[in-house]
């Protein structure tokens, strides 16, 4: 499919989670609508109506289970499965590439889109708190994988005897003065020390670095980090996108 005539078509990007799903319809090539559902299962994905929109083409990650359940309920639809095989619009050399997650994979797609030519690291807060590295040259070449804020706090609570589970909060002090205050410092200080402590350190050796946070924890640290960030809340169905583009343009 030409350019000019892909930029044109409907297209929708499906992120199934393990508590919830996310769909984006593209129109126009930017992001026309947001759809958030809460315990997705094939039903409730079918109860949509996503014919509604008309789309050309559709791509559907999910790191919970089976795509299946959900391309059967919208058979009619030109269904991309993301897979570690799929082709992308990046180099992929990290050693196991069937291990790699997929919100990863469309994390890199993404930042790859955002800023073509450039250093990128891409840093994606959930349940795990995950860096992705990309150079200049499109080359993906892997990243780290670190426990996230609300796992800390529950590991904390699991894993001692006396310490409560706290929720996650921002955190505008260093010394707590309870025990409350003390494990949410401990947790939300540093997380934002290790996250400005890996770009300090990739900065150092990666001219240009452009850094991108993702994820549904990012807004507890976009204005708290002292490094320059672009915060991107839809950076994974923006990159399942570009990877069905890649897919169609090829």
């Amino acid at each position: 499919m030409n350019t000019s005539l892909l930029k044109s078509t409907c297209l929708i990007a499906v992120d199934l989670g393990n508590t919830r799903a996310k769909i984006a319809v593209f129109k126009e090539g930017g992001l026309s609508e947001l759809i958030v559902m809460e315990d997705p299962d094939a039903e409730k994905f079918r109860a949509l109506n996503l014919k509604r929109f008309a789309p050309a083409h559709a791509i559907i990650s999910s790191v919970a289970g089976e795509e299946r359940p959900f391309t059967e309920v919208l058979p009619e639809f030109s269904w991309l499965v993301l897979t570690h095989e799929t082709p992308l619009p990046f180099l992929n050399l990290y050693l196991s590439p069937q291990t790699l997650g997929k919100d990863r994979i469309a994390g890199v797609a993404g930042a790859v889109g955002m800023f073509p030519g450039r250093n990128v690291l891409v840093i994606d807060m959930g349940t795990a708190i995950t860096y992705d590295f990309v150079n200049q040259t499109g080359e993906y070449t892997g990243g780290a994988i670190s426990p996230g804020i609300t796992t800390r706090f529950r590991s904390l609570n699991t894993f001692t005897q006396r310490l409560p589970l706290i929720e996650p909060a921002e955190t505008d002090y260093l010394t707590g003065r309870t025990t409350e205050e003390s494990i949410r410092s401990g947790v939300m200080n540093g997380v934002r020390a290790e996250i400005d402590g890996i770009i300090d350190e990739y900065r150092a050796t990666c001219p240009g670095l452009k850094i991108i946070l993702t994820g549904g924890d990012c807004f507890y640290f976009e204005k708290k980090l002292k490094n320059n960030i672009f915060a991107a809340p839809n950076l994974v169905l923006t990159g399942l996108k570009q990877i069905l583009e890649h897919h169609l343009e090829k």
